[in-house]
């Protein structure tokens, strides 16, 4: 207990100090220290929390080494570190399968979230087939451990699944623009739109207007999904959604990097473009937005 104590307060320390942009980042080898020191710990006591410190510590090395500009290099602890989350679950799962249970919601969400990064690492490798197995995997992992154990998604969790499927979307949709420019006519146009829309299911459930990283999130898949109702002419429910990205859009700060309203116009100009009978619509649908109090949600 000791020793995994005390490894937990290296981690943390580590974690700090890579949040704090006035310290230099821990460096690969630091992780790389780490994860070794869960290893040895994780021979003699072979517990959850242990599993959990060896997942979070490849998770970071991962991480570190992605953002040093080593993706293919980030894959390999990248994919140890998922193997480790799906440990750590199973056995967290083991005493405590209570659908409420922060520690279940927990795990379950960096299960989820490193998976993510590892897609975006593949992707970043040039791995784009990986990077869309990965995400489908993350996908698959989240329905089907919270559905194959009776488990309702926490809080947590099911805002790291709504990231899935946005993520998995613009993969999708990568794919599919690959296809189109190469002449390929077996690409899916559906695909990318049914991951939008899930994301856009998923990420209602967790909105909080007190919460704006929440509101961001949602806008954000509103305007992916914009692009993807281009690709399978959907242009009367494109108003629709128009107006829901509108609405939430005008709430975000301007001139930041929160500001989505550049993307929203361009997705709006992109619709209009193709479908000029509905422009008038979409225009009025992008101008019509006014913060209101009391944002409700609504579905499409």
């Amino acid at each position: 207990m000791e020793a995994r104590e005390r490894l937990d307060r290296e981690y943390e320390r580590l974690r700090e100090q890579q949040a704090d942009p006035a310290r230099s980042s821990p460096t690969p080898a630091q992780w790389q220290s780490l994860a070794d020191g869960y290893r040895n710990a994780l021979r003699e006591r072979p517990d959850v929390d242990t599993t959990r410190g060896l997942a979070r510590a490849l998770w970071r090395l991962s991480m570190t080494l992605h953002a040093a500009g080593d993706p293919a290099g980030a894959l390999g602890p990248g994919r140890q570190a998922a193997a480790e989350f799906d440990a750590a679950f199973r056995k967290t799962l083991g005493w405590d399968a209570d659908e409420r249970s922060p520690a279940v919601d927990a795990v379950l969400a960096e299960l989820l979230v490193a998976r993510c990064d590892l897609a975006e690492a593949a992707a970043a490798a040039g791995k784009p087939g990986e990077c869309i197995r990965m995400l489908e995997e993350a996908r698959e992992a989240g329905h089907s451990m919270t559905a194959g154990h009776g488990i309702t998604a926490g809080p947590r969790s099911l805002r790291a699944l709504g990231t899935v499927h946005h993520n998995l979307s613009v993969a999708e949709m990568n794919r599919l623009l690959d296809g189109v420019r190469g002449g390929r006519i077996d690409v899916d146009r559906m695909a990318p739109a049914l991951s939008a829309s899930r994301a856009v299911e998923i990420r209602q459930k967790v909105l909080a207007p007190a919460d704006p990283l929440s509101m961001w999130e949602l806008a954000n898949t509103y305007v992916q999904y914009l692009r993807c109702l281009g690709f399978v002419e959907e242009p009367t429910r494109a108003v629709g959604v128009t107006e829901l990205a509108a609405q939430l859009v005008a709430l975000l700060p301007r001139g930041t990097l929160a500001d989505l309203r550049p993307q929203l116009a361009q997705a709006v100009a992109m619709l209009s473009a193709a479908y000029p009978a509905h422009a008038r619509a979409l225009d009025r649908a992008l101008k019509a937005a006014r913060p209101r109090r009391g944002w409700r949600r609504r579905g499409i």
